[in-house]
């Protein structure tokens, strides 16, 4: 689903990425040994099944991550009026490439594996995920970094699912 992100949405994007980064670096002052850099990986992944989920055109995944987006820019547009009395505007999409078959093969499969291994997945991991799918399926979609981010790994899922195709 094509909905453009708001300058709300992206404030909204942005606040689930600094606060589970800024907690994760407070725990992280005290360690001895170094930054515990394995401990963001569910949220990576998170923000990666967002953005893979944005990229759909449609179908429950895509609809899902409009909904997300929608919600974000609605929650964020009102947060920055009120506020700061300032109107918000449309800051647009990033023009990703869509997906192709093979590529959707590979959502789709890295979305039923989640979902089949949800009851697994430690509770700790959870509300990163979810967070970071939440914050990837806003952010994705953005003209900025996380924008970037989804011209690099759409293309390299179409890839993946291209060649998984082209096995079968």
């Amino acid at each position: 689903m094509n909905i453009a992100l708001s300058v709300g949405g992206l404030a909204s994007g942005l606040a689930v990425l600094v606060w589970y980064l800024g907690r994760w670096w407070i725990a992280q002052k005290n360690v001895k040994t170094g930054k515990d850099w394995r401990s963001l990986a569910p949220l990576a992944s998170g923000i990666g099944l967002g953005i893979l989920a944005a990229s759909c055109a449609g179908g429950l995944l895509g609809t899902v991550a409009g909904w997300i987006r929608s919600l974000s820019n609605m929650a964020g547009d009102k947060v920055i009026s009120g506020a700061t009395g300032t109107a918000t505007q449309t800051i647009g999409t990033a023009g990703v490439p869509a997906l192709t078959p093979g590529g959707a093969i590979i959502v789709l499969a890295a979305f039923v594996s989640l979902f089949a291994l949800w009851k697994k997945i430690k509770d700790t991991s959870r509300k990163p995920l979810v967070f970071g799918s939440v914050a990837g399926a806003t952010l994705g979609m953005s003209p900025g970094i996380a924008g970037s981010v989804a011209l690099a790994l759409i293309p390299l899922v179409n890839e993946a699912g291209n060649n998984l195709l082209g096995i079968l």
